[in-house]
C-alpha cells in the first residue's frame, strides 16, 4: 500500500510540474501566463467561502498603494478590500494553496534560476464599483516582487459582471483576461503594466507575489 501511494504521489507531482512548465513557456513566449487547471476545485471553493465569510463579517480592510513605509489609500485609483494571509496559515486550504505556490517557486528556481525566496498572499474582493487603475506591482523598481500571481474565485462569472484584468503587452496592446473561477494569471511584477476594470459584482481572488 505504501509503495502504491508513493507511486501515486509521484504521478500527481509529474502532472503538477507539467502545468508549471506550461506557465513557464507562456511567460517565455509572451511575458505572462494564464492557466485554468492549477488548483483542485474543492480547495478553491473552500477559499471562496472563507472570503465571503470575511466580507460578511466586515473583516476586510481597504487596500493601500505603495510600500509599507509610505502606503496611502486612494480609492479613485484602487478600491479593493483585502485580508493578508499569515506565512504559515492554520487553515488547511490556505496552507495547501501556499504549498503549491512553494512548489511552483522551487520549480522556477530550478529551471529558470528565478531567485525566489519567499512569498506574500492575501484575499481580495472588488465590490461593485471598485477598480484598480493601470499600474505596475513593483514598488519604485525595488525588484523585491519577482512574480505576481492571481487566482480567481468567481463562481458563475459573466461578462456583465465586469472586473476583467487588462494586461498591457508588447507594443502596449491590451489583453483582456476574464476572472473566471479557478483561473490563475502570473507575470513578472516589475515588467507588466495592468489594470482591473470596474466591477459590477463582488469580484474575488487570492492575490500575491513571489519575492526575492
Amino acid at each position: 500500500m505504501g509503495e502504491r501511494c508513493e507511486i501515486l504521489d509521484i504521478a500527481i507531482m509529474v502532472q503538477i510540474e507539467a502545468r508549471f512548465e506550461r506557465m513557464v513557456q507562456q511567460i517565455l513566449g509572451q511575458n505572462w501566463a494564464v492557466i485554468d487547471d492549477l488548483w483542485p476545485p474543492p480547495m478553491l471553493s473552500a477559499l471562496c467561502q472563507q472570503l465571503k465569510a470575511l466580507s460578511a463579517a466586515e473583516s476586510l480592510r481597504q487596500a493601500a498603494i505603495g510600500g509599507s513605509d509610505r502606503a496611502t489609500i486612494h480609492r479613485d485609483i484602487r478600491s479593493d478590500l483585502i485580508a493578508w494571509w499569515p506565512d504559515a496559515p492554520t487553515d488547511p486550504h490556505q496552507q495547501a494553496y501556499l504549498d503549491r505556490i512553494d512548489a511552483l517557486s522551487a520549480y522556477l528556481n530550478r529551471t529558470c534560476f528565478a531567485g525566489i525566496r519567499n512569498r506574500e498572499f492575501h484575499f481580495a474582493i472588488y465590490p461593485p464599483g471598485a477598480r484598480y487603475a493601470r499600474h505596475i506591482d513593483d514598488f519604485q523598481n525595488k525588484n523585491a516582487r519577482l512574480f505576481s500571481l492571481i487566482t480567481y474565485l468567481n463562481v458563475g462569472w459573466q461578462p456583465k459582471h465586469g472586473g476583467e484584468l487588462i494586461i498591457y503587452g508588447e507594443d502596449d496592446l491590451p489583453v483582456t483576461v476574464e476572472p473566471v473561477f479557478g483561473r490563475t494569471v502570473m507575470f513578472p511584477s516589475a515588467e507588466i503594466e495592468h489594470e482591473v476594470l470596474r466591477s459590477h459584482k463582488d469580484r474575488m481572488s487570492v492575490t500575491g507575489w513571489m519575492r526575492n
